[in-house]
C-alpha cells in the first residue's frame, strides 16, 4: 500500500510538472487575430524559453499557409499561399504587412497568378522586396505593392529559375541574393549567391546555376535563410516531425551550431535589434492533422537558445 501511494504521488507530480512545462509557450499572449478553427492555444515547442513574442499568422481562416518572412523599416512581412487540401501545397500567393507590436495586419498584396508557393521573402533595401517562388523570383516595389490595384507597377522584374536553382527561400547578404532549395538528398541541398543586378540584366528571362557567383552546401530540408550582422548564415529546416535552426559559416556552409525549435518552422529574418523572426506552418488549416499546433509568427532571442548536444 505504501509503495502504491508513493507511485501515485510521483505520477501526480509528473503530470503537474508536464502541465507546467506545456504552459510555457501557450501562457504567452498571442497577438493578432486568432483563427476560429483553433479552439485552445498553441503547442509547447522546443526552446520556447527563447521566444519573446508571438503573433497569429494572418489569413489562417482563409486557408493561407504561412511561408516567407522578412523585416523592413520596422515592419514584418509574411508570404503565404492559399490551400485547404493537405495534398496540395500550391495556390494563390499573398504577402501580408504586419505590425510587430500589436500583430495587426497593415496591408495585403496578391502576387501574380503564376506564383504558387511563395516560400521566401528578402528585403534588399531602398524599398525593394524579393519574393521567391519555387522556380521564380519577383522584384517588388513596396510602396506600390500596398496601394490597391497596383499589381502591374508593383512587380518591377521577374527572373525564372531552372537547372539546380530553386527558390524555396531567399535572403540578401548586403551584396548578393541568396537562394536555396528544400531537399531531402544531401547531395542536392545547396544555396547559391546571385548578383542583385540579375533583375536588371535578366528580367523576363531564365537563369540556371551558371549565373551564380558561388554556392555552398546546406542542411537537408532547409526552409529559410537569414544573415546576421556578423555575417553568419542561419538556416531553418523542418518537417511535420521536427524543427531546427542552424548557424553556418557563410563561406563554406559548415554547421557551427544547431538548435531544436518548433516543428514546421519556415522562413527566418533578423530585425533591427538582431532578434530572429520566423513562422511555423504547423496548424495551418490544411495541416490540422499534425501533432503540433503553432501557426504563429514568433520572435526569438538567440542568447536564450539551448544548443543541441
Amino acid at each position: 500500500m505504501h509503495r502504491r501511494l508513493i507511485r501515485s504521488i510521483v505520477a501526480t507530480c509528473c503530470i503537474a510538472l508536464c502541465g507546467l512545462i506545456a504552459m510555457t509557450a501557450s501562457a504567452m499572449e498571442i497577438r493578432g487575430e486568432k483563427p476560429s478553427y483553433i479552439r485552445s492555444g498553441v503547442s509547447s515547442v522546443a526552446n520556447d524559453q527563447a521566444i519573446t513574442r508571438m503573433i497569429w499568422a494572418p489569413g489562417l481562416d482563409d486557408g493561407y499557409d504561412p511561408q516567407g518572412v522578412t523585416w523592413a523599416d520596422g515592419v514584418v512581412y509574411l508570404s503565404a499561399y492559399r490551400s485547404t487540401n493537405p495534398g496540395v501545397d500550391r495556390g494563390p500567393c499573398r504577402i501580408f504587412k504586419i505590425d510587430p507590436e500589436n500583430g495587426n495586419t497593415l496591408g495585403r498584396f496578391d502576387l501574380p497568378g503564376d506564383c504558387g508557393h511563395a516560400g521566401g521573402l528578402a528585403y534588399v533595401g531602398q524599398g525593394i522586396l524579393i519574393a521567391a517562388d519555387t522556380r521564380r523570383l519577383y522584384k517588388i516595389n513596396l510602396a506600390a505593392a500596398f496601394q490597391p490595384g497596383n499589381l502591374a507597377t508593383a512587380v518591377t522584374a521577374t527572373v525564372e529559375l531552372r537547372g539546380e536553382l530553386k527558390g524555396s527561400f531567399v535572403d540578401f547578404d548586403g551584396a548578393s541574393v541568396f537562394v536555396g532549395s528544400f531537399e531531402g538528398d544531401p547531395a542536392r541541398a545547396k544555396g547559391y549567391f546571385l548578383p542583385l543586378s540579375l533583375f536588371d540584366t535578366q528580367s523576363g528571362k531564365s537563369v540556371d546555376e551558371a549565373a551564380a557567383i558561388r554556392s555552398i552546401p546546406l542542411p537537408t530540408r532547409a526552409q529559410g535563410a537569414a544573415f546576421d550582422k556578423a555575417g553568419n548564415l542561419w538556416i531553418s529546416a523542418s518537417s511535420s516531425r521536427f524543427g531546427r535552426l542552424y548557424r553556418l559559416d557563410s563561406k563554406t556552409g559548415q554547421i557551427a551550431a544547431s538548435f531544436e525549435v518548433a516543428s514546421g518552422i519556415e522562413d527566418i529574418a533578423f530585425d533591427d535589434q538582431g532578434q530572429l523572426w520566423s513562422v511555423s506552418e504547423a496548424g495551418a488549416l490544411r495541416l490540422q492533422f499534425w501533432t503540433t499546433t503553432f501557426p504563429v509568427l514568433f520572435r526569438v532571442d538567440l542568447s536564450k537558445l539551448k544548443e543541441n548536444r
